[in-house]
């Protein structure tokens, strides 16, 4: 009896929703008798655990069972699609073959003889993985520059291969996609996945330095070394026109069409390596700009390596303040102008950049020709230009999707149900997961809006707010209205509160007397958390029987101008929710605004952010700007936060029973009351 082994992992290696995730991918694979499930990127998650189960059941049904036994609630729950890989078992000639049709690779070296310095080198195939509309080769080669750190000599890289691409094709454009600051692969994996998607491969490699690249210590290794810094931007460019190279020497890929993209930092790389390399036929810069010295000095992000540079002796700053302006995305402006001129250069950025000042993407575009072509992304700042996402992703791989060879299409199917019931139910759904369910680690559920109306009183509503629930207790909640100013409260590194004291924005820091191991659902009432479920659990049950909803509201579709809109409304007059509109952006799962009618009042909800499972940098979870601290105790800010939570808990009233009574040992507070302890009004 053969045996076989695969490997499954969920986004950033967790196991969770993985019913939802393979069902379409296991559809074809064949009975097996052996399966184990593990972590992917060998992130210190363990091996796993191995099934051993019956040929005769098929690996839907061993998932199954094995899911149910474990965890029974994570098979309602929905997460993107996570990564396959699968290979022979020992002593066993065959392979798995997955969705696409393709076989595992055996490890073999390719030769490059065809590079831009004259010098050949080779890539090694590590492996192959299938990834919803893509096929990912793991490949490693030797940098071109040989640094003091053996390990940061071997270039890991991964190239992303559309699922619609024929054997023995070729012609198609390819990407580079650089990382942003602190090498976050998630993100460059999306734009990856995103452009092999539309048809585009796409190749994204470990910065050095960085991940099993760099020293023991990490990238902050980089931050208090100035000199190292440098070092390592100048080696990632050497490695970009290696990369080319690689590219380049594909079958499949025209080296005539190929680009590069980068976010953040590695928008900043992607200009200046644009710019030293004319091969680059785009450049995609996402969250970018020039002027590396104002920007170092600028940024919180790059703090420690800022004051290390302003503590050098004058020659050694001077020298490396030289090397700066020598990588400098202003720099090699002048070699990118023309590229830019002919429509190659694409430029999205954030109009209240915290990180990236606005005046230095500016610069950047004034140097391009771009000033009036620069895609601003208005009332966002570096971290929260995530609610662009979708669109900035789309928006990339249609600029590259350009060089195309006709008749190649998208592998990305429509999202959007047929069933208006059903659409609503999804929308739903997504607000129930953002508010009751915990997303994987590193990431985040994000919502931000801006509310506009009356009440039945004619009285004005109006607040802009911001909600970002992370893992493992991390979160961010900011409202900004005219009777209250602007309050925000978070948990990142600490708890913290943010109110006006006296007229000026303070943040409570609960820095003092750290709550070790505690968070904010330390101190919320369980039976609020029983609520949470129950939301959960409506929602999931409502998916499964979306008839069950069409009892208590009508859902239909209104023909509307770019995009798709819902009308809602009550079946029964005695339900005085009024009628809702929500207006669906074009390609978008989450609305773009909501508007509602009823006996509460009416006005427009205007969605500027809707995403689940989304990536989530730290600094979403801090406080805005950098406004005075006053250190306070972690854990009696924790308890007063939560005793808000409980109050407002204790007016919800599920199941048709009775109010709970509320819980003694668990905290309550008003916010009048909380305020009076924060932000008396006279200090």
């Amino acid at each position: 009896m053969p045996k076989y082994r695969g490997k499954i992992g969920g986004a950033d290696g967790h196991w969770t929703k993985l019913l939802h995730s393979l069902r379409e991918a296991m559809h074809n694979w064949s009975p097996c008798a052996r399966f184990s499930l593990s972590p992917l990127g060998g992130r210190g998650q363990g091996e796993g655990a191995r099934v051993v189960y019956p040929k005769h059941l098929s690996v839907m049904q061993v998932i199954r069972q094995k899911a149910l036994a474990a965890a029974p609630l994570l098979v309602a729950v929905l997460l993107p699609p996570c990564r396959l890989e699968a290979a022979a078992a020992e002593g066993d000639g065959r392979t798995f073959r997955g969705p696409a049709g393709q076989e595992s690779p055996a490890t073999n070296a390719v030769t490059v003889a065809k590079t831009h310095d004259g010098r050949p080198f080779e890539y090694r195939l590590r492996g192959q993985e299938s990834s919803g509309g893509c096929q990912i080769l793991k490949l490693s080669y030797p940098s071109p520059v040989t640094s003091p750190l053996p390990q940061n000599n071997t270039v890991p890289a991964e190239l992303f291969l559309p699922a619609n691409l024929a054997p023995g094709e070729g012609g198609r454009p390819a990407v580079i996609c650089l990382p942003i600051l602190n090498g976050d692969e998630d993100l460059t994996a999306m734009l990856c996945s995103v452009l092999a998607a539309r048809g585009v491969p796409a190749l994204m490699f470990k910065l050095p330095y960085y991940g099993e690249r760099g020293p023991a210590e990490g990238r902050r290794a980089l931050a208090a070394n100035p000199a190292l810094f440098i070092n390592a931007i100048e080696q990632a460019g050497a490695e970009v026109r290696r990369a080319v190279d690689l590219l380049a020497s594909r079958p499949e890929i025209n080296p005539e069409r190929v680009g590069i993209a980068g976010i953040s930092l590695g928008g900043i790389m992607a200009a200046s390596a644009a710019g030293a390399d004319p091969r680059l036929y785009r450049a995609s810069l996402m969250l970018a700009g020039g002027d590396l010295p104002t920007i170092i000095h600028h940024a919180g992000e790059t703090r420690q390596l800022s004051a290390m540079i302003k503590r050098l002796p004058p020659a050694e700053r001077a020298a490396v303040e030289a090397k700066l302006e020598s990588i400098d995305p202003l720099r090699h402006a002048p070699a990118l102008r023309e590229r830019a001129g002919l429509g190659r250069v694409l430029m999205l950025n954030a109009g209240q950049d915290e990180v990236i000042p606005r005046v230095c993407t500016e610069k950047l575009a004034a140097a391009l020709g771009l000033s009036n072509q620069v895609v601003w992304f208005e009332g966002l700042g570096h971290y929260t230009a995530l609610a662009e996402l979708p669109r900035a992703l789309r928006l990339t791989a249609d600029f590259f999707a350009q060089d195309l060879p006709p008749g190649v299409k998208p592998v990305t199917p429509s999202i959007a149900p047929t069933n208006a019931t059903q659409r609503l139910l999804t929308v739903v759904q997504q607000l129930v997961t953002m508010t009751t369910t915990a997303p994987a680690t590193g990431r985040c559920h994000f919502l931000e809006g801006e509310l506009a109306g009356h009440d039945q009183r004619d009285r004005p509503l109006a607040a802009d707010f911001r909600l970002v629930i992370g893992a493992g207790g991390q979160f961010m909640v900011r409202i900004k209205s005219p009777p209250l100013g602007e309050l925000a409260a978070g948990h990142g590194e600490f708890p913290w509160f943010l109110a006006p004291v006296g007229g000026v924005a303070t943040v409570f820091a609960g820095t003092a007397e750290p709550a070790a191991g505690a968070n904010l659902f330390t101190y919320v009432d369980p039976a609020h958390l029983v609520k949470q479920q129950l939301l959960a659990g409506a929602a999931g049950a409502l998916m499964l029987a979306p008839d069950l909803a069409q009892r208590w509201v009508a859902a239909e579709w209104l023909p509307v101008a770019g995009g798709e809109a819902l009308r809602v409304t009550p079946r029964e007059a005695r339900n005085n929710i009024g009628e809702l509109t929500i207006r669906f952006p074009p390609g978008s799962s989450g609305p773009g605004e909501i508007s509602f009618k009823g006996d509460a009042g009416e006005g427009v909800l205007k969605v500027r952010g809707w995403q689940t499972n989304t990536i989530a940098p730290p600094a979403l979870f801090e406080p805005p700007g950098q406004p005075p601290r006053r250190a306070v105790s972690a854990r009696d800010l924790l308890r007063h936060l939560a005793a808000l939570l409980n109050e407002g808990g204790d007016q919800l009233k599920l199941g048709g029973g009775a109010k709970s009574a509320p819980n003694p040992d668990y905290p309550r507070l008003k916010l009048e009351e909380f305020l009076k302890i924060y932000a008396p009004a006279k200090e």
